[in-house]
């Protein structure tokens, strides 16, 4: 029986996972090279949701520190503990190691069920607006003889797309300059912002003290596992060589810096609503199956474009637009991880609910950057009379589909373009300094920053270099008043990007530089 029950916006969720370099070890290849099974030990901590990597790059080694046998291959399917690739290994005597390239692989979490789930309890932040991607679907119309009706004889579904996906946030953290830029170059804290906490020993974020990187720490276990850079496979045997537990309270220091190559991280979102009455851990009648969860997840999703706007008397905003690989239906049974109990949570707030992943029970953590505290400094001077204005960086990114490396539900790439990075104020002047460095020939010298910081010693700093002056427009005033001008400068050269804060990034594959 079909419920009359419907789905509400009081009961709906989105919350971010991040795509990771997954690392498999001493695993099994069968099937004649064509499969990949996971090895006992971590069958028992974690279970893959089925098909969600279909379309994932993976590399595959042999697990022997003498002789490695190296392959790279597209993950056909999976299932909870098996990958099948598009192609035979090599050689398939001994263990095996696989790891699963991070582009449309969301990191898996601890086991649950058979079915699976994935770290998506990370929040987004202050959302104002969230639109999901869109999927359309190509038609295929065709007539298959030369005489009949009107109508077409045939018709088939050609490609999906997943088109848009967008955010504006109110801006209380820096953690989207890494998905714009591409890497951390350098991620830095004290003893006084790493420290331990036995509280969280279960269900807590981890920093591995050793290699400069954030886990996820679940009974002493790193969801998911990461790979320490021996030859043999060499992982840390579900466990970091030395870590401390992230108290939430002092802040990191992250350095960002451009990605040059073909490759952005990418993250995953997860999107759930759910019927009123029925709570995460009920959401599904053992009769009715999905009928009261509405599921998708959005993977591969890359910034396109991140535009930080400020304004007189208001926050900070980001707006962010995407580019999508994927959309993926979860299977029956699939329970996502934010607000499903204390045993899927991490960290676990006092109550022993699950808190998403950087939200802080203290608001004034939460709290978004306020253009009132912020800096604009050009030609290496401080302007004092900007009134509004927005940096955007643009990554230009195109989809793209290979052959033999997708399939019509899936891009096999998305390849960034010309990176550029625009800055627009509108703002009061007091002398001709813009309109002349406008007209001059040259690059204009000196520095140009946006510094935004809170009362927390949160802060984040954009410091950019060779830059010219596009247009300077003067408006005759209408009245008495201040004359406003609106400047668009485009720049060629980010000098330094860094933020400052309690977020906690787990980055491309679990390592601080990102690459």
């Amino acid at each position: 029986m079909v419920s009359n029950e419907v789905f509400v916006g009081a009961n709906a969720q989105v919350g971010l996972c991040p795509e990771l370099d997954l690392y498999f070890d001493a695993g099994t290849v069968g099937g004649s090279g064509l499969t990949f099974q996971l090895s006992g030990g971590q069958q028992s901590v974690t279970a893959l949701i089925p098909d969600l990597y279909s379309g994932c790059t993976v590399k595959v080694e042999q697990d022997n520190a003498s002789d490695l046998d190296t392959a790279y291959r597209t993950v056909v399917t999976n299932t909870a503990t098996t990958f099948t690739l598009d192609a035979a290994l090599p050689n398939t005597s001994g263990t095996h190691n696989l790891t699963v390239m991070s582009f449309g692989a969301p990191a898996y979490g601890p086991k649950k069920s058979s079915t699976g789930t994935i770290l998506s309890g990370n929040w987004l932040g202050l959302v104002n607006t969230f639109t999901p991607p869109n999927v359309t679907v190509e038609m295929k119309q065709l007539n298959l003889a030369v005489a009949g009706g009107r109508n077409y004889d045939y018709q088939y579904k050609g490609a999906e797309t997943v088109e848009g996906g967008s955010l504006d946030l109110s801006l209380n953290n820096g953690s989207w300059l890494y998905y714009a830029l591409g890497k951390i170059s350098t991620l830095s804290g004290g003893s006084t912002s790493i420290t331990a906490d036995n509280s969280n020993a279960d269900n807590g974020i981890g920093y591995d003290t050793s290699n400069k990187r954030i886990v996820r720490v679940r009974d002493s276990n790193i969801f998911p596992e990461v790979y320490d850079g021996s030859a043999s496979g060499g992982e840390d045997n579900f466990g970091p060589d030395s870590f401390s537990f992230y108290n939430n309270v002092s802040n990191f220091t992250y350095t960002f810096a451009e990605a040059d190559d073909d490759v952005l991280p990418s993250f995953a979102l997860d999107v759930v609503y759910r019927k009123a009455g029925h709570s995460g851990t009920t959401v599904l009648d053992s009769n009715t199956p999905n009928e009261n969860m509405y599921s998708r997840i959005f993977t591969g999703c890359q910034v396109n474009t991140l535009t930080l706007n400020f304004e007189e008397s208001q926050e900070v905003k980001a707006s962010i637009d995407l580019v999508t690989r994927r959309a993926f239906d979860t299977p029956d049974g699939y329970l996502p991880l934010a607000g499903n109990g204390p045993d899927l949570a991490a960290p676990t707030n006092t109550s022993g609910e699950s808190a998403m992943i950087n939200y802080s029970a203290t608001l004034a953590d939460n709290y978004p950057f306020l253009f009132s505290d912020g800096s604009i400094t050009l030609f290496g001077q401080s302007m004092a009379r900007v009134k509004s204005g927005s940096l955007t960086i643009n990554n230009n990114l195109t989809p793209q589909r290979f052959v033999g490396n997708y399939n019509r539900q899936t891009m096999s790439a998305h390849i960034p373009g010309q990176r550029t990075y625009e800055l627009s104020l509108t703002m009061l002047i007091t002398d001709t300094k813009l309109w002349d460095e406008m007209r001059s020939a040259n690059e204009s010298t000196g520095a140009l920053r946006l510094k935004f910081t809170k009362d927390s010693g949160e802060e984040i700093d954009i410091q950019l270099a060779d830059y010219t002056i596009n247009s300077v427009n003067v408006p005759f005033p209408e009245d008495k008043g201040a004359v406003e001008v609106e400047v668009v400068a485009s720049a060629r050269t980010l000098t330094t990007a860094t933020y400052t804060g309690k977020w906690a990034i787990m980055t491309l594959g679990g390592t601080a530089t990102g690459n």
